[in-house]
């Protein structure tokens, strides 16, 4: 027996409950692992309450989590790069979350297709890997989205929150100069530990009044909109901007002039990642991890039992960086 969070219907996060379920025989093409951390998102949030309906036919009984890391205790007869013992870690891509094709990560034993997950080297932390995650994952693909390199200025919006902390780090590793949103000044000394060169207090200034118009080369969007015309109207001529998230609401306005003066607006959605794509993103973190040069998210665990208290904490915006659930 096994133990696993289900839910039966969307609601509040009391609609999660804790219990056991028998595990199936793993599949010829398929990996088992017994998860140390799956770390929480606010799609699951968004899932759970109804917002964001899962697409199976019949998802009922349903197991959140669109992500987990753990180590390998079966493969299937038709896997041969993956082998007992390995640590790996899974966005479940197009099969857990929205999907709904397989219980997510919020359980003890993931099962899932070997495509759908990248091995980690020896000797990396797994906790320090739950906690970038699919965040960092969602960083990653937007920062590239952006171009992000070396001398560039950008704004980060939502900063505080997995991905925006994970973004901040990444972007300062790859040498950027990084102006970080918020609006909460309780959570300024985070941004600043996490490496933002600027702070800018969204509840007391727009950002356009902060950083000026023209004056960025990429902004990676979080919010939507509450901040998206200020993010185009700071953006240089030739500057890019990635939209990741839409916290503030799917709406969007601003000014045409901007993509005619030859601006980039484009997004990325983790339902688009391949396995390929999991692994280039895990590659790039194990090597920044490696030099030191990669700051991991500040981050906490909590009991898979907890995992209500961890939704509610998260709608209620009380807290920074990643919460991680551990069965």
């Amino acid at each position: 027996m096994a133990r696993r969070i289900v839910m039966f219907a969307y609601g509040p996060p009391e609609v999660m409950r804790l219990t056991e379920v028998e595990l199936p025989p793993v599949g010829p093409t398929e990996v088992r692992f017994r998860v140390a951390a799956a770390a929480v998102n606010w799609s699951d949030v968004m899932i759970r309450a109804g917002h964001w309906p899962v697409r199976s036919k019949n998802p009922w009984p349903y197991t959140p989590g669109l992500e987990a890391v753990g180590q390998v205790i079966d493969v299937g007869a038709a896997v041969a790069d993956i082998k007992r013992g390995d640590a790996v870690i899974t966005m479940m891509q197009k099969l857990g979350g929205i999907w709904g094709i397989r219980p997510g990560g919020y359980q003890e034993f993931v099962t899932v297709d070997a495509e759908a997950v990248a091995v980690l080297p020896s000797g990396v932390p797994l906790h320090d890997m739950a906690a970038l995650g699919l965040a960092a994952v969602t960083a990653h693909h937007g920062l590239d989205r952006m171009a992000t390199e070396r001398g560039h200025r950008v704004v980060i919006h939502g900063a505080s929150g997995g991905v925006g902390s994970a973004a901040i780090a990444l972007a300062k590793a790859r040498g950027a100069y990084v102006i970080a949103t918020s609006s909460s000044d309780r959570k300024f000394d985070f941004l600043r530990r996490m490496g933002a060169d600027e702070v800018v207090d969204l509840s007391r200034q727009r950002l356009i009044e902060a950083v000026g118009e023209g004056t960025v080369d990429g902004v990676l969007e979080t919010v939507g909109r509450a901040t998206f015309a200020d993010s185009a109207a700071a953006l240089k001529p030739t500057g890019r901007l990635c939209l990741v998230g839409a916290t503030a609401g799917p709406e969007l306005a601003f000014s045409a002039w901007h993509l005619i003066e030859g601006q980039t607006m484009t997004g990325w959605s983790s339902e688009t990642l391949t396995g390929a794509g999991l692994r280039a993103a895990i590659g790039e973190f194990v090597s920044l991890l490696a030099r030191g040069r990669l700051a991991v998210p500040e981050h906490e665990s909590i009991s898979l039992a907890e995992v209500a208290h961890a939704h509610a904490r998260m709608e209620a915006g009380a807290m920074r960086g990643r919460i991680l659930l551990t069965p």
